[in-house]
């Protein structure tokens, strides 16, 4: 039969008795606030309406001003710290028995007897917390009353739940864009909804950093447990991939090579294998782990796979190679890794399976970015869901281990005081319900992260729920947690054992009986004034039973106090978007292959001492560059714009393999091979032009542009050659020396696009000097007049007769160039007059 509580049972403290000195409980008292008040309230009010009290007045405000003065002298420590910018000292917070300055930053609620402030320093706060609380005790809210204070620091966090729940997700992003921090905002989430898609998440890649011994120890973390034959197999794989992975990490940070899930799938393949151990860019040291593992190899022969990893095929000088059994061998090992790359490059490929990732964890961790990782217990099984907390702790394990540093010499300042997690507030990480992804490697996070900066908290619902994976890990970790906060509590084995041994015991006088007044039924129990010393608990596992919401008993160091949570209340977010980053594309393998030799190059292009002159061999010059580099610094003048040094540039390059006395006639160019010459008239030579004419002068109402405008336009820098055909026909026939006929072939169609406009034969003919003249102040020395074009009837040419050239509006030539363009046109006509008499005699 139950007991009725409400008539026959009392509570623990109903029996406990103060049995300190009286002046010490008045005293005691009198220093609460409550006490106090009335005190003061109570005299002001006697003076005011009371003529008698009036009388006394002057000793009554002198009481009251003693009394504040003592007041004043009175211990004003709360129950743990006080806060930042408090203006009083701390006793709690000195050495010794000096007090120190309040340097309270994590605020957890209030004491519920006296209502005082729960306050842990920053030092305090690296010491961790584990909270413990049953299913509808506060937990979650707690934990994200926790993680604002964070916020409040300017700080982040990384919060790992492990029952998933969407809300949470709603109410840290609630919470995060209170402070304005949606931009830092990552999440990690692994909830599918029993269904073939890929949910909305940030990706990562936990191979894009870490050394190789670490990588190596992450994947045989995530291989399953091995026994007997299959132990040896599982070694035999564990030193193939020690072999291959720091060759992988080696061209990760020298070669740009993306290193991720797939990657390392793909060289675990025994053609990649070799491949890499061929790889001459690799250093010798790193290449000989590779080959220690193919010379014990069963079945392996080198001289039969060629420098891709490829099987030769047989022939005349090759033998034929038995490969079966190293393949097979090798496969054997390379199956050990199947199920966990398979879980990370399939199941969860659209988190790990990426080259550019969004999370790297030591971006999230030094500055002070939010992560949320979302794993769903109830939707994978319990070896999924420790593969994938095991990821997580390894991430940050291996963020840890790199803020450690290496280096044991060099100045204080820069080798210890120098880390980059030492900062005036902790990193927070929390692990909700942490049993159902305990891992290898937690503990030692507990027992090193205080010296890193970091502030762990471990949340589970029970200890047999902690130690369900790891139970020397979860022992580790509760051992390691200095501020221990107790929920509502349930389990009566492990639980209530390790509750009752931290919270300890204290020396307590209970009242010895009870004994009735009066003898008499009717008479009421008294105790008979008598105490007596007992050992008792500081806190009763019992009544953690009756908690509400948000009510825990916190221990840190001898201090126990129950205590109120505090409570965020950040409410839900409207709407919730995951951050989204644009990914860079993979290095060019070509690229990848000569790094080394571009860095060097790079940096010996950034040395200010490597210079052609201190060269120890003289670099020929391209005759190329040295042609560009003479044309280009001919024009001395300043205002000549660079689109006319380049055609003075390109001119000379033009003169290296193009003779200009040698330019291909207009019809070898433009006349098809026949087997017959046509039969021609020949020309009197009295009717070839002069080889120098006098100078026309052109009509007032137009203006003839320059071959070199018209080349300009027609977009051909060679267009003041003239007609060059030497694009169109490279095979142009020799230099003749017979004058060219009156009539040109009655093949000739239409004009190069470059030569200047033709007219009619009643039209006079102008020479180079006139085209310049037009446009410049006249030359110093008179060039020789340009051969007049062959006249062309209206029917085949491009231009009618009527048509006028376009108005020049060009400045003024400079001397130079109005020199270069006259001897090339000089070189051209003496070529051109030289080819029409070879044509002629030979016709």
């Amino acid at each position: 039969m139950a007991l009725d509580q409400r008539k026959y049972e009392h509570k623990h403290t109903a029996i406990l008795r103060d049995v300190r000195p009286l002046w010490t409980r008045i005293a005691d008292a009198l220093t609460t606030p409550s006490y106090s008040t009335a005190v003061f309230i109570m005299a002001g009010g006697a003076i005011l309406w009371n003529d008698w009290a009036l009388a006394f007045a002057d000793l009554i405000i002198l009481f009251l001003l003693l009394y504040f003065l003592w007041l004043r002298s009175r211990d004003k420590s709360l129950a743990f710290k006080m806060p930042l910018g408090a203006k009083f000292m701390d006793p709690n917070n000195g050495r010794g028995n000096k007090p120190g300055k309040p340097e309270g930053i994590l605020y957890l609620g209030n004491v519920e007897n006296t209502n005082e402030e729960v306050w842990f320093t920053n030092s305090d706060a690296r010491t961790h917390v584990l909270y413990l609380g049953t299913t509808g005790a506060g937990k979650t809210e707690g934990l994200k009353s926790m993680v604002s204070n964070a916020l409040a620091w300017g700080s982040g966090f990384v919060y790992v739940d492990g029952k998933a729940d969407t809300d949470l997700w709603s109410s840290l992003s609630s919470l995060v864009r209170r402070f304005g921090r949606d931009d830092d905002l990552l999440v990690l989430n692994y909830m599918t909804g029993n269904a073939d898609v890929q949910a909305p998440s940030n990706t990562m890649n936990p191979f894009s950093s870490g050394s190789a011994s670490y990588l190596v120890n992450m994947l045989v973390s995530l291989m399953p447990e091995s026994e007997g034959d299959n132990a040896m197999w599982k070694e035999r794989a564990v030193a193939l991939v020690s072999a291959m992975m720091p060759i992988l990490t080696w061209k990760r940070d020298h070669q740009d090579m993306p290193l991720s899930v797939r990657t390392i799938r793909d060289y675990l393949s025994l053609n990649n294998v070799i491949k890499l151990q061929r790889d001459n860019a690799v250093p010798k040291e790193l290449r000989e782990g590779i080959d220690g593992y193919l010379d014990t190899l069963p079945g392996f022969v080198g001289d039969a796979y060629d420098d891709e990893g490829k099987v030769k095929p047989p022939g005349p000088d090759t033998p034929q190679y038995d490969t079966n059994t190293a393949s097979q061998q090798h496969g054997y090992l390379a199956m050990q890794f199947t199920r966990s790359l398979q879980s990370l490059g399939d199941d969860y490929g659209y988190i790990f399976d990426t080259q550019a990732a969004d999370v790297d964890m030591v971006d999230v961790v030094l500055n002070r970015r939010i992560l949320i990782v979302l794993i769903p217990a109830l939707e994978k099984s319990g070896d999924e869901i420790a593969n994938l907390g095991k990821i997580v702790a390894s991430t940050m394990k291996g963020m840890m281990g790199s803020a450690l540093g290496s280096t044991v010499e060099g100045d204080s300042a820069s080798v210890i005081e120098n880390k980059p997690t030492h900062s005036n507030t902790p990193f927070m990480t929390v692990f909700d319900e942490v049993g159902y992804y305990t891992a290898q490697g937690m503990a030692v996070m507990a027992a090193q992260a205080r010296s890193l900066g970091f502030c762990l908290i471990f949340s589970g619902q029970d200890l047999p729920a902690m130690k369900k994976r790891v139970r020397e890990e979860a022992q580790s970790i509760t051992a390691n947690c200095n501020i221990k906060i107790f929920g509502k509590l349930e389990d009566p084995t492990e639980t209530k054992e390790f509750f009752e041994k931290t919270v300890g015991t204290a020396i307590v006088t209970e009242v010895s009986g009870f004994q009735m007044a009066g003898g008499t039924e009717m008479g009421s129990y008294f105790d008979t004034q008598q105490a007596g010393v007992q050992m008792r608990p500081r806190a009763s596992y019992d009544d953690l039973r009756g908690f509400k919401e948000g009510q825990a008993v916190i221990t840190f160091g001898d201090v126990v106090v129950d205590c109120a949570v505090f409570y965020s209340n950040p409410g839900f977010a409207k709407a919730m978007r995951v951050t989204r980053f644009l990914a860079l594309p993979p290095p060019d393998e070509e690229i990848m292959k000569h790094a080394g030799s571009i860095t060097k190059l790079r940096d010996l292009m950034v040395n200010k001492s490597w210079t052609a002159q201190r060269a120890d061999v003289a670099v020929e010059t391209p005759p190329e560059i040295a042609a560009l580099k003479k044309g280009f610094e001919k024009p001395r003048k300043k205002d000549v714009t660079p689109v006319e040094r380049a055609i003075s540039a390109i001119v000379e390059v033009h003169a290296i393999d193009n003779e200009i006395e040698t330019t291909p006639s207009q019809a070898a160019a433009t006349t098809a091979p026949q087997t017959a010459p046509p039969p021609t008239t020949p020309t009197p030579e009295a009717s070839t032009p002069p080889a120098a004419k006098p100078q026309a002068t052109p009509p007032a109402t137009q203006t003839t542009p320059p071959p070199a405008e018209n080349a300009e336009q027609s977009g051909n820098p060679m267009g003041f050659f003239g007609a060059n055909k030497s694009a169109e026909n490279p095979a142009s026939p020799p230099t003749r020396t017979t004058p060219p006929p009156a009539t040109p072939p009655a093949t000739k169609q239409q004009q190069p696009p470059t030569a200047a406009p033709t007219k009619t034969g009643t039209e006079d003919t102008k020479s180079w000097q006139d085209l310049i003249d037009e446009n410049a102040q006249p030359a110093e020395t008179p060039s020789a007049a340009q051969e007049p074009q062959p006249p062309v009837t209206p029917a085949t040419s491009v231009l009618p007769p009527t048509a006028e050239p376009a108005q020049n509006t060009k400045s003024a030539l400079p001397k130079e160039i109005q020199d270069i363009i006259e001897n090339a046109g000089d070189k051209a006509r003496e070529a051109l007059f030289k080819n029409s008499e070879d044509r002629n005699a030979t016709e």
